[in-house]
């Protein structure tokens, strides 16, 4: 079995790495801080503290993993470059803007090196049982990580998406999807909270009921009943949308097709900056239910 690495051992990556220990998958880790790479090791993951440590303790053909902030992709490929030799593979799965995942690929391949856009999806309960693999690249490496892919996802949720760049393309879309049922559930859950004195409603009830078969049911309101389970009324949030990693992405989304409702959302959160609303409430919870995504206490 080949050995894979992990580079990045935050809330999504460390939880990755403890679904593929599961698959008795051989990862060796590495992390900016040596904490994480302590205790990962102390269940199952080779550590290493270096990254010259963490490729000499790769299989031949190397597959590194790489799941930072996107801000931070470009630093490690450039210190990884001098330590791979051709045919090594390099995965990004975090939130990367897809013209840099193209430049990246081509920069790569320049040097024999392999690149593949993986956008991941489905919170921290998924990164840890099963997440939805987006993947973009050249098909014969694709089929080559198969088995990566399968032992981090579950059974139909991963897939290959196109040449490089897709993945994180289609992952952008569905950051923008993401947007706009966030911000639904925001509006809908503040008309409610706007009459629940003339009817008495229960937010938390409410919530429950919506979340077991009826249309709009999903795991954004199951994730929205668990913030009210834990916060009735949602009273110690603020109605405040921190700023995230996607927003930046989200306007270059804008222009590249007409996207009203993803328009809306975005001016709704930038709005929560300057004016505290429930409907914001509401998104602050759901994206720190399924990502732990900060947001402020009162």
């Amino acid at each position: 079995m080949a050995v894979v690495g992990f580079i990045g051992l935050g809330r999504m990556g460390s939880r990755m790495v403890m679904n593929l220990l599961d698959k008795k998958q051989k990862v060796v880790v590495y992390n900016r801080s040596p904490e994480p790479v302590r205790e990962l090791s102390k269940k199952g993951a080779i550590p290493s503290y270096s990254l010259h440590e963490f490729v000499s303790k790769l299989s031949n053909k190397k597959i590194i993993w790489i799941m930072v902030t996107s801000s931070a992709v470009d630093s490690i490929i450039a210190d990884l470059i001098s330590l791979l030799s051709k045919g090594d593979i390099i995965i990004d799965g975090g939130n990367s803007y897809y013209k840099d995942s193209i430049r990246r690929y081509n920069k790569l391949k320049e040097h024999g090196i392999n690149f593949v856009d993986v956008g991941t999806s489905g919170g921290l309960e998924s990164a840890r049982h099963g997440a939805c693999l987006m993947v973009g690249g050249d098909k014969n490496i694709y089929k080559q990580l198969e088995f990566l892919f399968r032992n981090l996802a579950v059974k139909d949720s991963y897939g290959y998406m196109g040449n490089a760049g897709a993945g994180h393309f289609v992952k952008m879309v569905h950051n923008g999807i993401e947007y706009g049922m966030l911000e639904a559930l925001g509006e809908g859950f503040e008309a409610l909270n706007n009459h629940k004195n003339k009817f008495g409603f229960n937010l938390e009830e409410v919530a429950r009921v919506y979340s077991h078969k009826s249309i709009i049911e999903s795991k954004l309101v199951n994730w929205l009943n668990n913030a009210l389970k834990k916060d009735p009324g949602l009273k110690h949030v603020k109605g405040i949308v921190p700023h995230g990693e996607t927003e930046e992405e989200m306007k270059h989304l804008e222009k590249l097709s007409e996207m009203p409702e993803l328009h809306q959302a975005i001016l709704e959160r930038i709005k929560s900056r300057k004016k505290e609303t429930f409907r914001a409430k509401v998104v602050a919870s759901i994206r720190n239910e399924f990502g732990g995504h900060k947001f402020e206490r009162k």
